[in-house]
């Protein structure tokens, strides 16, 4: 993909996450617009690696899967509860973690 291309769509999915979530959530402005740029990275390197997304070589355990998810979802479900842009946040934190590891990876 060019890379003017994949810098507007990132910026797009960082706007399409960020709009609505400041729309819906009152307060908490500092975070809600930390999202776009969170969002824009993230997109940005997954666009960037879209093939190793894609590719499963079962290099992660199914426990290690479990453990992973579970503790996402328990965190996502407690941001959630305090705060709609905190959850917004941890969820692409939580992506941008895993595109930097699969980036790290791609390229190695």
């Amino acid at each position: 993909m060019r890379l003017a291309l994949r810098y507007a769509v990132s910026i797009a999915v960082g706007l399409a996450v960020t709009i609505p979530v400041g729309e819906w959530a009152a307060g908490d402005w500092l975070v809600t617009a930390s999202l776009l740029p969170l969002f824009a990275a993230a997109t940005s390197l997954i666009i960037a690696h879209r093939r190793r997304w894609t590719r499963s070589n079962g290099e992660l355990s199914p426990r290690a899967g479990a453990a992973v998810g579970g503790a996402g979802a328990f965190t996502g479900g407690a941001l959630i509860r305090t705060s709609p842009p905190a959850a917004a946040a941890g969820f692409g934190l939580l992506l941008l973690g895993m595109a930097a590891g699969i980036a790290v990876s791609d390229s190695s």
